[in-house]
């Protein structure tokens, strides 16, 4: 069950050398993350451990983790959070705060467990087996059309219009769109909009030199103009700007990693 309401599994690491420089853009991401955060000892040894909800995010912000620093945590869809976790993912948009002031059970019932690892893959392992202890075998309900459609966005990368989306799944548009509201705490077209965002990203990501009409229309945007429109409004920045950042933290952590 949890393969259906986890989207992923993701760490960040911090060399133990990072200066004040170093920082990682966060882009718009319509997703919700439970977290153990901590730094290790040479032995492996967690130090200053803790659990974090990392909420949607609407807007993009700088990460300034301190050196040393890791992070692994699993990405639940949406309109899971409810059913799993008894959270509204709306009500925690923008917001990192402390997990045991969101889900004190939960926390204190996987954090011993956490402080036991000894390497970030340790952390990945015992923080979803925590999560499937505390699920069990059925959640208290399962996401309805709203499930659907946002599953079936994810699948296009937010190409499929919300009209097209709600005949697939069997609803009015009125209705689908409420109900997306509600239970993930999003609207349909704005998570549609920064999917399809997040998509040029990671395709420019792989590219050795981004071509960006090639990209805008693979996206689903009317044109490269179309792109640096919505790069602009959901980032603040132009999606060339976004690239050259994304690829100087690249080259700057496969130096650390080579020294």
């Amino acid at each position: 069950m949890l393969g259906t309401a986890v989207e992923s599994v993701w760490t960040h690491l911090t060399g133990p050398d990072a200066g004040p420089e170093a920082a990682h853009r966060v882009l718009p991401d319509p997703a919700l993350s439970l977290a153990f955060a901590c730094r290790r000892e040479p032995g492996g040894r967690p130090i200053d451990p803790r659990m974090l909800l990392i909420g949607p995010k609407s807007r993009p912000f700088l990460f300034r983790p301190p050196a040393g620093s890791q992070l692994v945590a699993v990405r639940i869809k949406l309109e899971w959070a409810e059913p799993l976790l008894g959270l509204a993912p709306g009500e925690h948009l923008d917001s990192q705060p402390d997990l045991a002031s969101v889900l004190p059970r939960f926390a204190a019932s996987a954090l011993p467990h956490l402080e036991e690892t000894l390497t970030p893959d340790d952390a990945v392992v015992v923080l979803v087996e925590a999560l499937r202890r505390w699920v069990g075998t059925e959640p208290r309900h399962r996401p309805g059309v709203e499930g659907l459609a946002l599953d079936l966005l994810r699948a296009s990368n937010g190409r499929g219009g919300v009209d097209g989306v709600a005949v697939r799944v069997g609803a009015s548009a009125r209705h689908l769109r409420r109900s997306v509201r509600r239970r993930a705490g999003v609207s349909l077209k704005g998570y549609a909009r920064t999917l399809r965002f997040l998509a040029a990203v990671t395709d420019a990501d792989r590219a050795v030199t981004p071509q960006w009409a090639r990209i805008a229309a693979d996206a689903g945007f009317c044109d490269q103009s179309h792109l640096v429109r919505e790069s602009q409004a959901l980032c603040g920045m132009a999606p060339a700007a976004v690239d050259r950042e994304r690829r100087a933290e690249a080259e700057m952590s496969n130096r650390r990693r080579a020294s």
